[in-house]
This record gives structure tokens, C-alpha cells and sequence, in this order.
């Protein structure tokens, strides 16, 4: 029987290009959470992480849904959502307002009204603030201060990341759920999830980007200073890959897939032989062979190209030197073989794969890197549950500000 009793259960959605991951779980103390129910489907109707057709990107949603509920005995009334799409990027922005009692001090009203002006930016109709990120406040000339409540000063100044994207995109996310009849309690990109799921406290704080290989998508996270300080997605993921191989072999990208999977190298070394590796040509009617080696020079160049794309973004506003914790690969593509060696090569930083951190009941079923999002998503969950808990009135809390833009999509489908 499911139980409509989710005073303290919390749940996380994960759309992706070629599965969506369902996660309930319940709260405990001091924040920690633990899983109680676990969903995933292939997903259709989906491309490159934008929904292209609403009826199957539904379909999914329910299939990955039904299974977490029925596992649980719960079911998902609302969940922390996430948002992925190469319209995804961010901003960083600075408001300030003067603090209204200075001899109290700065209290958290005046924070929100700090946050509210840093987020206060002009976008084209087609763009969207999916959610805003605090990072640090200034008070008077004393910058760098995480929370600034009590501090004495006349003037309070915040520094916000501003997450953007498609307006289209969004609304169709949402007019997914609605049709499941499930509330958004935030929104957030998931290259920032995963890190959330994969990371320390210490790589958070001196400085490692995230870099998570979907199947449609890839997506950046910086993380400095223990906040978040980039979000990018870019049109390029595994699909890419297997398209590539069925292109120069003449070969469909599902034969380009298993070729990967089952051959694949990303980084060339003594590892690739010479043998020789069947091919279904795409009309199905004859079989041909190349060498392994020919088959991992065409996964390679992709693996190269997408590395240094990544490594040309993040130079555009910042020294890679300011990450010296290096990167950390998630999503399902950080599993190809030599995609570590190739990002060290390429980007010029050490890099490892990483897989999500939860140790609880049930970590075998999120102990791969493609589930770091969607864990990443859950822990988002909970800490917002423990800000809303601890400070309601705090609309400058990012559970609030994320909740303002679903609001903001409520009243128009309700219109």
C-alpha cells in the first residue's frame, strides 16, 4: 500500500537523454538522508536533453516514478528537478541594498533583499532564470563572508550565480510533471548536482570542475571557495560518439554503440591491438572488419575535441590554476576507458572518475558515476528541506527563489 505521509521524505527527478532516475528518501538527523525507494527507465523523447515529445518524456517520468513509489510505499507529491539542455549557463551578478537596522546588524530580510537585487538581469524572452546560487556577501568593505546575519555594517552586498535557460525547455519540463501531477520544489542544473553527490568539502573549497558526460549532453561545474562559481552544458555526449563510428564505418549508431561499449578505447596506447573488430554495416545485410585500433582513433578525436572544448569554456573567464583540485568525471560516459587519460591530456589537470559518496541503505543501486546527478539532486533536496525548516521567511534561500520560478509557470498553464 502507498502512503500519502511525506512529512519527511524528500524525492529527486532526473530527466536524461536515454534514462530518468526516480529517488525518494527519507530525512534523519542533522541533514543526513537515507534511500527508500529507487526508479529508472530509458527515456524517449528526449534529445540532447530537451524534450522533443511530450507524450514520451512522460511516459518515462511515470515508468521511473511507479517503480521508486512502489519500492517506497510513498508517493512523490513534489521533487527537486533536474535541468540539463545546452541553453544551460551561468552568470555570476552583484547586488547591494543598505542594511535596515544597522545597530541590530544584518539580519537574513536583509540578505534577501541583497540576493533579490544581484538577481535583478534583462533576458530575451526565450531565456529563463532557472535558479539562483548564493556565493558569498560583502559587508561594507569586508568581502567573502558566507553568512553575514548579526554582522554589524550600513552596507550588505551579495554575490550570486545565475543559472539561465530556455524558456520552451522549461515549460515543458514542466508540463510533464503536471501531467503526473507532481510539484516542483526546485530546479538545478545537474552538472551541479552530480558534483554535489561526488565531491568533498575540501575539493569544493580549493577549486575542481565537474565535468559530467551524458548521453546527450555535457555538462561544467566549478566549484571554488566551497560554492558553486560556473554551470555550462554543451550539445555534445556519448551519442556523439557512437554517431561518429556509424558515420566513418558506415554502421548505425546503435552498431556505434556497441562497438564503443565493447571495443572502445578513449585514449590510444599499447592497450589497442591490431585485431580485428566486425562491423554490421547499417543496411544489415553484410559484415565487414576494421582494426580495434582504426576503431578507437574515431573515438578518440571525439573524446580529444569534447576535452578541449571544456578546457577552452573554462579559460574564457578564469586561470585554470584557480582549480587545482583538478577534474572529476561523472555521468555514464566517465565509464569509457581512457576518458581520464584524455582529459588529463587535453585539459592539463589531474583527473579522476567519480562516483557518488552515499554509503547508505541501498548505495548499490547509485554507485555508478551515471547516477551522480540524480543523487546529487536528492542531497539538494535535503538541505534545502533543513533551509526552509530553519528559516521560512528567508526568500533569499535558494529552495525559495527556485520555488518563485515554478510558481511563476503554475499560474501560467493555470491561466
Amino acid at each position: 500500500m502507498v502512503s500519502k505521509d511525506n512529512k519527511n521524505i524528500i524525492s529527486a527527478l532526473d530527466v536524461g537523454t536515454s534514462k530518468t532516475v526516480a529517488l525518494i528518501a527519507e530525512l534523519k538527523d542533522g541533514g543526513a538522508f537515507e534511500i527508500v525507494g529507487f526508479g529508472s527507465a530509458a527515456t524517449e523523447g528526449v534529445k540532447k536533453g530537451v524534450i522533443v515529445s511530450l507524450d514520451k518524456a512522460s511516459e518515462a517520468m511515470h515508468l521511473a516514478v511507479d517503480a521508486a513509489e512502489k519500492m517506497a510505499g510513498r508517493i512523490i507529491e513534489s521533487a527537486v528537478v533536474g535541468v540539463s539542455g545546452n541553453s544551460l549557463a551561468s552568470s555570476e551578478q552583484h547586488g547591494g541594498v543598505a542594511v535596515a537596522d544597522p545597530e541590530r546588524g544584518v539580519s537574513a530580510d536583509d540578505m534577501r533583499r541583497a540576493a533579490e537585487a544581484a538577481k535583478t538581469i534583462l533576458l530575451p524572452p526565450d531565456k529563463q532564470v532557472i535558479c539562483t546560487i548564493e556565493m558569498d556577501y560583502t559587508v561594507d568593505n569586508h568581502s567573502g563572508i558566507k553568512d553575514p546575519r548579526g554582522m554589524s555594517g550600513s552596507r550588505l552586498g551579495a554575490d550570486v550565480q545565475i543559472v539561465t535557460g530556455s524558456t520552451a525547455m522549461t515549460q515543458n519540463l514542466m508540463r510533464c510533471l503536471m501531467k503526473l501531477e507532481i510539484g516542483i520544489d526546485a530546479l538545478a542544473p545537474t552538472p551541479f548536482a552530480a558534483g554535489e553527490a561526488v565531491l568533498n568539502e575540501d575539493e569544493k573549497e580549493i577549486g575542481t570542475v565537474i565535468v559530467d558526460i551524458g548521453a546527450g549532453t555535457s555538462g561544467i561545474a566549478v566549484f571554488k571557495s566551497g560554492v558553486l562559481r560556473k554551470v555550462k552544458v554543451f550539445p555534445v555526449g556519448g551519442w556523439n560518439f557512437d554517431n561518429d563510428i556509424g558515420i566513418v564505418l558506415g554502421a548505425s549508431t546503435r552498431e556505434g554503440e556497441r562497438l564503443k561499449i565493447e571495443s572502445g578505447i578513449a585514449y590510444v596506447d599499447d592497450r589497442v591491438g591490431s585485431e580485428p573488430v566486425k562491423i554490421e554495416h547499417v543496411s544489415g545485410e553484410k559484415e565487414q572488419q576494421v582494426t580495434r585500433g582504426m576503431l578507437c582513433q574515431i573515438i578518440h578525436a571525439r573524446a580529444m575535441d569534447m576535452m578541449k572544448m571544456i578546457r577552452h569554456e573554462l579559460e574564457t573567464d578564469m586561470p585554470i590554476s584557480v582549480v587545482p583540485a583538478g577534474v572529476v568525471l561523472t555521468g555514464n560516459g566517465a565509464l569509457l576507458e581512457g576518458m581520464r587519460e584524455v582529459a588529463e591530456q587535453a585539459i592539463g589537470m589531474n583527473a579522476r572518475v567519480g562516483k557518488p559518496r552515499y554509503s547508505g541503505p541501498h548505495s548499490e543501486l547509485v554507485s555508478e558515476p551515471g547516477y551522480a546527478a540524480a543523487l546529487g539532486l536528492l542531497a539538494h533536496a535535503a538541505r534545502l528541506r533543513s533551509i526552509s525548516g530553519a528559516r521560512r521567511s528567508d526568500a533569499a534561500s535558494s529552495s525559495a527563489l527556485i520555488r518563485s520560478v515554478a510558481g511563476f509557470f503554475r499560474g501560467l498553464f493555470n491561466k
